[in-house]
């Protein structure tokens, strides 16, 4: 039985320093995808773009700078004190910033913990599927 953890989190598309967007991602997990993330941004009803990322990415980035290449995440505090996590999102074309409550990334992030506890992620992990899925071209 495949067990998940799906929330949405209110986030902010970082325009400049003084100016956000609000953005909505929904962040989705899988005990049978237990290394990856799903994470659908939703602006205006829409869903704008869809990102996978590592767990242990988003976890990490809780406590301090993470990731290199297409995706960086790092805690940060705001004038106002308030704790928010940056996601910074890279394509070939442009590059996106995003920020989250710390506390709100952090407690869905602990649902998933329940799920698959980190450092167990390979007991969950079905290799026989997702090699046939492979090599059938369904990846």
């Amino acid at each position: 039985m495949v067990s998940t953890a799906k929330r949405t989190l209110e986030m902010q598309l970082l325009l400049g320093p003084e100016e956000a967007l609000p953005v909505s991602g929904t962040f989705s997990y899988r005990s049978d995808r237990p290394y990856e993330v799903e994470v659908a941004f939703v602006s205006r009803g829409a869903t704008v773009a869809t990102w996978l990322f590592g767990r242990e990415l988003l976890l990490d980035g809780l406590r301090g700078e993470e990731g290199e290449g297409d995706v960086r995440v790092w805690p940060f505090r705001e004038a106002d004190g308030q704790r928010r996590i940056h996601i910074e999102l890279f394509t070939d074309d442009a590059v996106c910033e995003l920020s989250v409550r710390t506390g709100e990334l952090a407690a869905w992030l602990e649902q998933t913990a329940a799920i698959v506890p980190p450092g167990h992620e390979d007991r969950y992990l079905d290799m026989d599927t997702h090699l046939a899925r492979l090599f059938a071209g369904k990846c």
